[in-house]
Parts: C-alpha cells; sequence; structure tokens
C-alpha cells in the first residue's frame, strides 16, 4: 500500500524526522524499512523431501495405510450425506405443511370475500 501525504508541510516534516536518526533511511512511497519487521513478516517456505526420522516402509503398510485413509473419508463422506439427505426431508415436510396452510388460508379469504359480496348486496 502507498504512502499518501496530506500536503507538502507533511512530508517536509517526515523528511526532516528522517534526517534527524542515527542511521541513514530512506524515503520511498512504502515508507522506511524496518528490517526487523520485515523479516518476520515474509514468510518462510520449508520443503520437506523425506521423512527424517520415519522408518522405511514396505509396499504394503503404505497401502494399508492409504486404504485406511480413504475408508475414513468414504464413512465421513456417507455420513454427510445422510445428513444432508435428513435435512432436505424435514425441509420437505416443512414445505407441505406450508402448502396445506396457504391453501386453508386461500379458502378463508374466498369464503371471507363471498361474505362481503353478500353483506354489499
Amino acid at each position: 500500500m502507498t504512502r499518501r501525504y496530506l500536503d507538502r508541510k507533511t512530508k517536509e516534516r517526515y523528511k526532516r524526522l528522517m534526517r534527524s536518526d542515527d542511521y541513514p533511511k530512506h524515503i520511498t512511497e512504502h515508507g522506511p524499512k524496518i528490517p526487523e519487521l520485515d523479516e518476520t513478516l515474509t514468510p518462510k517456505r520449508i520443503i520437506y523431501l523425506k521423512d527424517v526420522s520415519a522408518e522405511p516402509c514396505s509396499l504394503s503398510e503404505i497401502l494399508e495405510e492409504k486404504i485406511s485413509e480413504l475408508n475414513k473419508t468414504a464413512e465421513e463422506t456417507s455420513r454427510y450425506i445422510k445428513h444432508v439427505n435428513n435435512h432436505l426431508d424435514q425441509q420437505k415436510i416443512r414445505i407441505n405443511e406450508l402448502k396445506k396452510f396457504q391453501k386453508i388460508f386461500e379458502k378463508q379469504i374466498a369464503s371471507l370475500d363471498a361474505n362481503q359480496k353478500v353483506q354489499q348486496n
């Protein structure tokens, strides 16, 4: 984000403050750089190519581990699908109830309109 100066006086005052410090700094649009802060804010990337403390595994052990992970994922997915289906069933029941209420409401309004027309005649 670029630094915006309100007016020329603010920019000149900022330059004077920077010159009065013990060590030279640069004035840029982004403001002065603080080395300690810049190092902490930059993300550090670590790439692990191999688990150092792991013992060598056979192919069957790796397959069993992957299959167990796949089974867990499938179980979680099936539980989620059951939950969603249950929720949808409840919503369908609620919609059917609302449709019944709407029909009752329309019948009552129609009967009131008929009563009102009879009273007007």
